[in-house]
């Protein structure tokens, strides 16, 4: 976390790093929900639904950045 911190600190002078790391969790969020609606078994929804709780979570972190 500390790396993506320093990063949104230093390289996000004009937003744009900002921006693609956005665009990457956004995308990686549209994934694990598409998973979601197809349907997983017990175990396997609870880790996708767990990670997609942590990503939407960066989201926010990002955003407030």
């Amino acid at each position: 976390m500390l790396q993506m911190q320093n990063n949104l600190e230093e390289n996000n002078l004009d937003g744009d790093y900002k921006n693609q790391l956005l665009i990457k969790l956004n995308e990686t969020a549209v994934e694990v929900r598409t998973e979601l609606d197809k349907g997983l078994q017990p175990e396997e929804y609870d880790k996708a639904d767990k990670l997609l709780k942590a990503v939407e979570a960066a989201i926010f972190v990002v955003e407030q950045e």
